[in-house]
């Protein structure tokens, strides 16, 4: 009997205090999720933007739609091949100096690998997701470096 009413007297006890002390910090517990969440959308949106012009590459990663750097930059001399993925560049990874997936996704349907060489002697491997006009660009600059053929209407156009 006395640990029922110990039981009871605690109920009446602890329940208001927890609606007085949830009224109280939730602003607080509401203000510290919505931060947590923002900082999430940050670091964890990424989008890659790739500039070529005059045979010259940079990629940029742009973090949260706000910050953007460029974490690669080549010359398409620098290029050694460049082939769509068969799902085999987590094999071949090993045999580079460094590895940048630069693509939308794992997953993506229209990966591109390009194998680098730099002047230091090292070794990249870069995986992208390019468009069409990309491509054709890349064709242009790399000539049988690249094992893809364009379409009929791109080849048109370059004539």
């Amino acid at each position: 009997f006395f640990s029922e009413c110990a039981a009871l007297l605690l109920a009446f006890i602890l329940i208001p205090a927890a609606f007085i002390l949830a009224r109280t910090f939730f602003p607080f517990f509401f203000a510290l999720v919505v931060i947590l969440e923002f900082f999430a959308f940050v670091y964890t949106v990424k989008e890659f933007e790739y500039s070529f012009m005059n045979g010259d590459c940079d990629i940029d990663a742009i973090q949260g739609k706000r910050r953007r750097r460029t974490v690669s930059s080549y010359s398409c001399r620098e290029v050694a091949l460049m082939a769509p993925c068969q799902g085999h560049e987590g094999e071949m990874s090993s045999h580079f100096t460094s590895k940048l997936d630069a693509s939308i996704s794992a997953k993506a349907p229209d990966r591109w690998f390009l194998i680098l060489e730099r002047e230091d002697g090292s070794r990249e491997l870069l995986i992208l997701s390019p468009n069409e006009r990309l491509l054709a660009a890349y064709k242009g600059a790399l000539g049988r470096k690249m094992e893809y053929q364009l379409p009929k209407e791109h080849m048109d156009k370059a004539d």
